[in-house]
């Protein structure tokens, strides 16, 4: 990009962990460029700045803006997670787990949750979610960084991290401050639109003006500056029905577990986040403290103004997808960086990239409702909504062979969809033809031995209390 084309100055309006992330993120990839971050009011909306959860993909992120991770759990700051535990979810009543990294492994080319399907109908099969080597270190209460060699059990999962929010966001303002980025208090009273559409100036409540190339929009689900140039919005509620959220902490003494328990009601669902020294209660329902937006924007990126987070998409806390796809947003922008101009032809891919990503993630929360098995109130509503048509792909294709169809950005891994599918009690009408290529008998044994292995991994490792001590001191 030659120099007169570059962006020379962005503005970032929010100074919670999604702001601070996408100016860290700018200023290290545009080390010439001005950063400044406007620090407004938290908007309580904003979910990805109030949740502690953390996709496998943040070690990702970490790396990319040069946060070392064990630092953080050092500090304090974060502990690991290995998935969520779902209780009175599905039609039987039968408790199952999500986890992150593989379950089983496949036979061939042939994809586990195949040769599962098969024996499971023989009667020879344990429950998916013991063929997950994630699921036995969280319901053990162990953990051990994943090993390197791929031919060993211990290689098959991923973690991500449980993030205290106060502690990450002012660690993120301290990298932001090492990164030369400046900071103003103020907030949002307007932006400024040029003749030729484009915003030309952030103007705050007390009347100061702030010129930049880009503004970015990170203050929350409202959208302050995103709408000003285009407030088209895509509404998702009607498949993540519960639209009010109530969030209270207490204090614990219990080492932090690693594996979240949701449990469904009547009314809604409740959850809670394990944090150190505290626990995070999270209830979602019809009644709550906060009003939770699902949806997203058409166009999150319109000339030279960004929205990132819960400004470009916001959805319900369920299974933890909300800095997931904040993180995901900074690091496209990134990646398909315009120059000063803002070509239609550049910021067009982003909003067209970022749209296969988001709904995805739409349709995997959504699954959880439509498909529940629960019956009464928004449960029942939802269950006889017709599901998007991307999910509705999916659930046709998976139920009638199990078989996963592709789509161009997938965010969500097929070993994730098939925990969830299977958990909630989908099962394929027929087999893929592959699957018969492997004897049956050979096939039980496989899944004996590997379900043994994993069993027994477990009892090798430390107690997770004691592997943070260990690391702490």
């Amino acid at each position: 990009m030659s120099h007169d084309r570059a962006i020379r100055t962005i503005v970032v309006a929010g100074g919670g962990i999604v702001g601070l992330s996408a100016a860290i993120a700018f200023a290290r990839v545009l080390p010439g460029t001005a950063v400044k971050v406007v620090e407004t009011t938290p908007d309580p909306a904003a979910l990805a700045d109030r949740l502690p959860t953390a996709h496998p993909g943040v070690t990702r992120f970490h790396a990319f803006i040069g946060i070392d991770e064990t630092d953080l759990v050092r500090s304090g700051v974060a502990t690991h997670h290995l998935g969520t535990a779902f209780t009175d979810w599905s039609a039987n009543g039968e408790p199952w787990i999500w986890a992150f990294g593989s379950y089983g492994k496949p036979a061939g080319a042939i994809p586990f949750d195949q040769v599962w399907v098969r024996a499971q109908r023989a009667g020879h099969a344990l429950p998916y979610d013991r063929y997950s080597i994630a699921a036995a270190l969280a319901q053990a209460g162990k953990f051990v960084h994943p090993a390197r060699d791929p031919e060993f059990v211990g290689s098959r999962f991923t973690y991500g991290l449980r993030l205290n929010p106060e502690a990450y966001q002012q660690r993120l303002r301290t990298e932001a401050q090492r990164s030369r980025v400046t900071f103003q208090r103020g907030e949002i009273g307007g932006l400024e639109i040029g003749e030729d559409g484009r915003a030309s100036a952030l103007v705050l409540t007390e009347g100061t003006r702030i010129e930049a190339d880009l503004f970015v929009d990170c203050a929350g689900p409202a959208g302050r500056l995103i709408r000003k140039l285009d407030d088209s919005f895509e509404d998702w509620s009607g498949w993540m029905p519960f639209g009010r959220l109530s969030l209270s902490s207490s204090e614990s003494e219990l080492i932090p577990r690693t594996m979240d328990v949701a449990r469904a009601a009547p009314w809604g669902w409740t959850s809670e986040l394990s944090l150190r020294g505290r626990t995070l209660s999270v209830s979602m329902g019809e009644q709550g403290d906060v009003a939770v937006v699902r949806g997203r924007r058409l166009r999150p990126w319109v000339h030279n103004v960004l929205a990132l987070g819960d400004s470009a998409t916001a959805v319900d806390p369920l299974q933890g997808f909300n800095l997931e796809l904040a993180q995901i947003s900074i690091l496209l922008a990134l990646e398909m960086l315009p120059g000063r101009d803002f070509a239609d032809i550049e910021t067009g891919e982003y909003n067209r990239r970022y749209e296969r990503i988001t709904r995805r993630v739409r349709d995997f929360l959504a699954l959880h409702y439509s498909r529940s098995g629960r019956s009464g109130g928004l449960w029942l509503d939802v269950a006889d909504r017709e599901p998007p048509d991307s999910l509705r792909r999916t659930l046709d294709q998976y139920e009638y062979r199990g078989r996963m169809p592709f789509h161009e950005d997938e965010s969500v891994s097929r070993d994730s969809w098939t925990a969830v599918l299977l958990g909630l009690g989908v099962r394929p009408r027929e087999l893929d033809p592959r699957a018969g290529a492997v004897p049956l008998d050979q096939a039980m044994t496989a899944m004996e031995r590997l379900a043994s292995d994993i069993a027994q991994m477990p009892a090798q490792l430390p107690k997770y209390g004691d592997y943070l001590a260990r690391i702490t001191h």
